[in-house]
């Protein structure tokens, strides 16, 4: 069942970003067409797959967790650029939502 304008434009309200009718056209056409395609993976028969074990056979094994010798407080603040505030003793960067 395809997704409309409508329903589009429903969800863009709820996750309070602005679009356009021509927008929200656009964008139903498109989930609508990401929808189908899981449809279409859903007829797949997955019956012998162990959900969990795809691709996890071959990976790189971790390495082993040793302490080493900690940056000094100059080292720290000359690094990050300004970023660390001894004050706080942490990273401090500009807050991104006003």
């Amino acid at each position: 069942m395809p997704i409309d304008a409508k329903e589009t434009l429903a969800l863009a309200d709820m996750l309070r970003i602005s679009i356009s009718l021509q927008d929200a056209q656009r964008l139903s056409e498109d989930m609508s067409s990401v929808l189908d395609y899981v449809r279409h993976l859903d007829e797949l028969d997955t019956s012998g797959i162990d959900p969990m074990g795809v691709g996890l056979t071959d990976f790189a094994p971790l390495r082993e967790d040793v302490p080493g010798v900690s940056m000094t407080m100059e080292e720290l603040e000359s690094f990050s650029g300004g970023a660390f505030d001894p004050a706080v003793n942490a990273f401090v960067t500009k807050p991104i939502f006003t």
